[in-house]
């Protein structure tokens, strides 16, 4: 499962649930990626919303207002995400990310091509935007470090993709640390102001590390999209 799938398939199953055919919010995105990052399998997600669903179905009346944010679900998908590890206790566990995906690794040609792109992307910033000089730095170096990954998966013959992985995170949280200190106060203020708008009736219901997480995950998601770059990791493959 790879990580488009992961997204879209969660999307479709919660739009065709809600009954209304409209895409999720940037702001539900966020909370996919939060159980992405957790490690929650795409059906225990999946059933997750079928049993929050359900159980708003029964208790509806007629005419009141649909379910409007994929945050309805979050506990029931927390829960079952919950007695799925209970399941799995004494069993040898693959890495959390690993277990989103399903096992289904990317083969090396595709990494190389994925890793040559985002190099390609990151090369590029500076004719795009105006930086300066200590960032254009930065830039390089992650650049850099990419293209020596780059390198040695070329020179070897296999790769360890959770360690891979790890290496894109730590990469991809500089890129974005250093891409976010060029965006100005006020538009990260409108940024912030956007996410506590899009959270405000799910604050008091979410945990508060989750709601955390679901708000940096927006905050990153605005920065790509304003510089035009996509995220250093193997679920995008």
């Amino acid at each position: 499962m790879n990580y488009y799938n992961y997204f879209t398939e969660i999307e479709e199953h919660f739009v065709r649930r809600r009954g209304k055919h409209l895409l999720i919010s940037p702001m539900d995105w966020a909370l996919i990626a939060a159980w992405r990052d957790a490690g929650v399998p795409l059906q225990v997600a999946l059933r997750g919303i079928d049993i929050a669903m359900d159980g708003f179905l029964a208790r509806k009346s007629p005419g009141s207002a649909r379910v409007s944010s994929l945050c309805y679900c979050h506990d029931s998908v927390m829960t079952e995400y919950g007695t799925h590890l209970e399941s799995r206790v004494g069993e040898p566990s693959p890495d959390a990310r690993q277990d989103a995906q399903n096992n289904d690794e990317p083969g090396k040609t595709e990494v190389l091509a994925f890793l040559s792109a985002r190099v390609s992307e990151i090369k590029e910033l500076p004719a795009k935007h105006y930086f300066g000089g200590a960032t254009i730095e930065d830039l390089d170096r992650i650049a850099g470090r990419l293209e020596e990954i780059l390198e040695n998966l070329k020179a070897g013959s296999r790769f360890n993709s959770e360690a891979l992985e790890r290496d894109l995170q730590i990469l991809d949280n500089l890129l974005i640390a250093e891409l976010r200190s060029c965006v100005s106060h006020e538009q990260m203020a409108e940024w912030e102001k956007e996410a506590k708008t899009e959270l405000k009736i799910y604050r008091k219901q979410l945990p508060r590390d989750t709601y955390d997480k679901i708000r940096n995950n927006y905050l990153c998601k605005r920065v790509r999209q304003k510089f035009e770059i996509g995220e250093l990791s193997l679920f995008q493959l």
